[in-house]
């Protein structure tokens, strides 16, 4: 492959293999419905999928070689990609039909599968490739499969699945628990109840095997599913039932050990990572809760806060929802722990989809208002609730989003320590330098912080880091001026000029942009809009490009001897460097003057002017593709909208000549003025006058003798000897007369 211009060049061959393969395959087959019966047992649960597939004859046969007799299958190799080998199959059964055996399964209600042809028939079997089961089929027509699966849980606590299964638009699930009143959730599914004779009859048939004495109570559900890529389900039961379910899953142990019978007991540790933000009279906090849960599962967490806190957002896996309660009987929830502070009187209830053992973390993100940017703030707490949290520990951090200085008047419970003890979490979550830092054993801790807002100080919120001011003079003394401006700016809206004389705009672009500049409080201020739209990095300058026409000539003098004053016009920034360039006719110019200093080179690079042939190639390419949507705008709003379109400045690139003087200065303030003057002899108006006077004298010359002098010679030899050729030729005639008196004769 070939990059020319931008351009990828690459052989017609891989072109045309790279266009077919992005054309829209045809549709070779489709799973038209898909049923899935899951039991949950011990250890396993027993799912039994049924499919039904269309395969589709995407040959196209002739007519010599097609017949049209019932009994004959067209020949179509398939591989229909089923489920994930993560279960294992028991058992299955496959029935195929060419369409004239009977109708769709679900039509006429499964009665006609008896007479559906064997598998075997046409080749069709079970395969594995990669990490699924395949089913591969030699001929077209209606295919049922039925699969008897066994899947693993997804954890130890058998309360979750996850089965990988083939895109289908129909998906029907039945989903059996072991437990009385259980929270089954099955992702992305609804409810449906369109088939509900045929679920119960699948359900007495499934659990028939199951309905003994000794069998707990179940809890079912029936639903429908999106064309999703697994089944995935969740369920939850309560404390009680998961203590009985232990113990029946205990039964032979317990039978073994009936003196040393012992039920694990759920413990959990809290680790609590706390960032507290104080600034503009707003205390934000970020608190990271990080679970460890022992023996159990939890799916409900309860922390108490304080009244004066607003909680703002719960971040976490499977949240179902969170909300915050109003505590009936504060005292009654943490009877074993002293609860001096009568302002936890409201929880935090976060509870999730299913639930989570081992490990669990949730952030709670909240806010205090402090009513007044400097004061004593008290760092509110959080508190994790229930019997089987046995330890909370943390740290907590603390920084400044403004310019407000903290200091520490007093805490209790809180040991200070250096910041880089403080855990990977709390630094992450800091957008600024962490001032204090804690750990606590227990969080009941108290904070009291003094709060102080010093006065803003003034900052430079723009500036021109470089400007170069360009004057060309011309013979008759017109002077035309050229400004570039490498600005910074992060709020200034637009840069004020201030003409020191009479002038006439003629081109103002930002980054090679045109942009509409406007008058502001007099006809001499102008103002040149800086802020670019939409985000864009404030440490890179804007270039800004005025060209500008001075309508006052300068008047030169008959001698050629005089001196210009040049005034750079006035801006509204500071100005970290200043570049002026005066190109001239020729001249010789002396005894400079002014507060801008003539150097004999730059020190810096001045910044330029943008390249008018390359951005004008840009905006033709531009307006080449956006032709046709220029057209369709105006022939919406018709011609006189057109018209009223704004009107953009042109490019203009001034002339300069081979005689210039240049000025540098650095540091300066914009609003000041900036002058520099010197003396001028010009070279050209004496040799402008001894030009024309030899010019002059050399055409007369040249005249005389290649015009004049050609003509009177010519005139003297060719006139003057005609004369006196005929003068002779008179003279010399004879008459002769014969005797006949008739005849005349005249020789000459």
């Amino acid at each position: 492959m070939v990059e020319l211009n931008g351009e990828i060049d690459i052989p017609y061959g891989l072109y045309m293999e790279i266009a077919n393969s992005n054309k829209k395959k045809p549709l070779k087959y489709l799973i038209s419905h898909a049923t899935y019966s899951c039991i949950c047992k011990d250890g396993f649960v027993s799912v039994e999928c049924e499919y039904q597939i269309r395969v589709f004859d995407t040959k196209v046969l002739g007519n010599n070689n097609y017949s049209k007799e019932g009994n004959h299958s067209i020949s179509t190799k398939e591989s229909i990609q089923l489920i994930s080998q993560q279960s294992t199959i028991l058992d299955s059964t496959i029935k195929y039909s060419n369409g004239s055996t009977g109708n769709s399964l679900r039509g006429s209600g499964g009665s006609d599968i008896e007479n559906w042809d064997d598998g075997e028939t046409v080749e069709a079997t079970i395969l594995t490739s990669g990490d699924y089961y395949y089913l591969h089929i030699g001929s077209a027509g209606r295919y049922y499969v039925k699969l008897l699966l066994s899947t693993p849980y997804l954890t130890t606590k058998e309360a979750g699945m996850n089965l990988p299964i083939p895109q289908c638009s129909n998906n029907s699930v039945f989903f059996s628990v072991p437990h009385k009143d259980a929270n089954i959730k099955i992702f992305n599914s609804f409810i449906d109840q369109s088939n509900s004779s045929l679920i119960s009859e699948k359900l007495k048939l499934l659990t028939s095997q199951l309905s003994t004495s000794s069998s707990p109570s179940r809890t079912t559900a029936f639903v429908k599913l999106a064309n999703e890529k697994s089944l995935k389900v969740q369920w939850t039961v309560n404390d009680e039932l998961n203590q009985n379910t232990d113990n029946n899953n205990n039964n032979n142990y317990n039978n073994n050990n009936k003196n040393n019978s012992l039920v694990p007991k759920l413990n959990v540790t809290v680790i609590q990572n706390n960032l507290c933000s104080i600034g503009e009279g707003l205390l934000s906090m970020k608190s990271h809760f990080d679970y460890k849960i022992i023996a159990g599962t939890l799916s409900l967490f309860n922390i108490e806060i304080e009244n004066n806190i607003n909680i703002i957002n719960v971040e976490g896996i499977a949240i179902k929802k969170w909300e915050v309660l109003d505590k009936v009987n504060p005292s009654s929830s943490s009877s074993s722990s002293p609860s001096s502070s009568t302002g936890f009187n409201r929880v935090i209830q976060i509870q999730l989809d299913y639930g989570i053992e081992n490990s669990y973390r949730f952030l709670i993100t909240s806010e205090y208002s402090m009513k007044d940017t400097s004061g004593e703030l008290s760092i509110p707490s959080m508190r994790c609730m229930g019997e089987e949290v046995s330890r909370q520990r943390g740290f907590l951090g603390v920084e400044a989003r403004t310019n407000v200085e903290i200091s520490d008047i007093g805490n209790e419970g809180l040991n200070v320590v250096d910041l880089k003890e403080l855990p990977p979490q709390i630094r992450s979550m800091a957008n600024h330098p962490i001032l204090l830092s804690y750990k606590f054993l227990e969080p009941q801790f108290k904070l009291a912080l003094k709060v102080k807002r010093n006065k803003d100080c003034a900052v430079l919120v723009s500036l021109v880091e470089s400007m170069s001011w360009v004057t060309t003079v011309s013979y008759s003394g017109k002077m035309i001026h050229q400004m570039v401006l490498l600005i910074k700016n992060t709020q200034k809206q637009f840069l004020k000029i201030q003409m020191p004389w009479e002038y006439e705009i003629w081109s103002t672009t930002m980054d090679s942009e045109p942009i509409k500049p406007s008058i502001g409080e007099s006809e001499q201020q102008l103002l040149i809009p800086i802020l670019k739209p939409g985000f864009f990095d404030q440490n890179t300058p804007i270039k800004v490009e005025v060209v500008i026409l001075q309508k006052q000539p300068h008047k030169f003098n008959s001698n050629g001897k005089g001196k210009f004053n040049f005034v750079v016009p006035k801006i509204d920034l500071p100005l970290r460097s200043i570049f002026c360039t005066v190109y001239l006719p020729p001249s010789s110019a002396f005894n400079c003057t002014g507060n801008v200093k003539n150097v004999d080179s730059f020190s810096l690079t001045p910044p330029s002017a943008s390249n008018i042939i390359a951005h004008s190639m840009n905006m033709q390419k531009d307006s080449y593709y956006q032709q046709n949507d220029i057209s369709s705008s105006f022939s919406k709003v018709g011609y006189k909208s057109a018209r009223k379109a704004p009107v953009q400045t042109v490019f203009v690139e001034i002339p300069t000549t081979q005689t210039k003087m240049i000025f540098q200065q650095i540091l300066l303030s914009g609003d000041k003025d900036l002058t520099f003057s010197f003396d001028y002899k010009l070279d050209q108006v004496k040799n402008y006058r001894n030009t024309n006077l030899n010019r002059g004298r050399t055409i007369t010359i040249n005249f005389i003798l290649f015009v004049l002098l050609p003509i009177l010679t010519f005139y003297y030899y060719f006139y003057l000897n005609r004369n006196n050729n005929n003068n002779n030729s008179y003279n010399n005639v004879e008459f002769v007369f014969e005797s006949n008196p008739n005849t005349l004769d005249e020789k000459v």
